[in-house]
């Protein structure tokens, strides 16, 4: 869950959404909706967010992952694909290159055998 942080100048801030105040250095967490929508609030100069999911948005809307995805998203399509991601911390744009070498391999296979329709 995302975490907003205030971190100044000043010790108290009032809230938009509600009634209250954001105070110095207190880490509130929110939603990931409330933080999409009320995001335009919360200067980056004055508040810190964290733990955010980060939105996919599929860009060749084919059902692969792309750049549009987030590395999380990647990461279970992977593994539900059962691509290996091994045993090191995998970045996007690794994982990315696993899953295009992935689909070239398969390609290959299916048009040696034949099996292409």
């Amino acid at each position: 869950m995302p975490t907003v942080t205030f971190l100044g100048p000043f010790f108290e801030r009032p809230m938009r959404h509600t009634m209250g105040m954001w105070i110095r250095g207190e880490v509130v967490e929110v939603e990931q909706e409330w933080l999409n929508e009320w995001r335009h609030t919360l200067p980056a100069s004055h508040f810190l967010i964290e733990g955010e999911e980060g939105v996919t948005t599929d860009a060749g809307n084919d059902g692969l992952p792309d750049t549009g995805w987030s590395r999380k998203d990647i990461l279970a399509w992977m593994n539900t694909n059962d691509i290996s991601t091994g045993s090191g911390y995998l970045t996007k744009t690794a994982a990315l290159k696993l899953i295009e070498e992935s689909l070239s391999e398969v390609e290959d296979t299916t048009k040696t055998t034949g099996d292409e329709q």
